[in-house]
């Protein structure tokens, strides 16, 4: 924790507005089961015996974390797994599992991965806390296939039924950097998918 607050105050002393953290491990503790290996890429190294545990305790971190600093933007990511292409094989299921783990960290931003349809509904971010932002995962950078402009304005306006626009960012699901010696997109499609949701979002401030 120490180091983190350290590399947080550096940070803030150069001007950066928004710093993320990521928490990869938490979704697989309510999408695999209780009894499941554990097998995701970024696991804990030491894994309690108790998801409970695991999530009061990223709780707990994230807020000592972040406690005190002013000046900047707090995100946490929660990431389903980067390592494959294969989608039959990455973590499934609604962040309705996460959502009171997640409420309680003093965060501004909650950053989900959203462009695929093991993310489950997008309803359940009714209950995002009073003025936590969304960074809705709207590109999926992982497929050879690119998106759509027009159909990733149409999901967020899904999202606008229920939460103001000044309350969503559009962000890729997940990182463009994976394996360097196996990197799971070429940067020439992440550039393209970047492109993607800067025209979605034109399309969007246009109405």
């Amino acid at each position: 924790m120490r180091i983190l607050r350290e590399e947080v105050a550096e940070l803030l002393s150069r001007g950066v507005h928004f710093v993320q953290f990521d928490e990869p491990v938490l979704s697989e503790l309510v999408f695999a089961g209780k009894s499941a290996t554990r097998t995701f890429m970024c696991a804990a190294l030491a894994a309690k015996a108790s998801p409970e545990a695991e999530l009061e305790l990223a709780v707990d971190l994230i807020n000592r974390v972040c406690a005190g600093f002013t000046g900047a933007l707090f995100g946490v990511h929660v990431c389903r797994g980067n390592w494959s292409t294969q989608e039959d094989v990455l973590l499934s299921g609604s962040y309705a599992a996460l959502m009171p783990t997640l409420a309680r960290m003093r965060v501004d931003q909650l950053v989900l991965e959203y462009a695929t349809e093991r993310a489950g509904p997008l309803e359940v971010l009714r209950d995002l806390p009073e003025g936590v932002s969304i960074g809705l995962g709207a590109v999926n950078p992982r497929t050879e296939e690119l998106e759509r402009p027009e159909e990733v304005a149409a999901r967020v306006r899904e999202l606008l039924r229920f939460l103001p626009p000044e309350r969503v960012w559009l962000n890729p699901d997940c990182g463009f950097g994976t394996f360097a010696e196996r990197p799971v997109a070429s940067r020439d499609l992440a550039r393209r998918k970047v492109a993607v949701l800067s025209e979605a979002a034109l399309l969007l401030r246009r109405g």
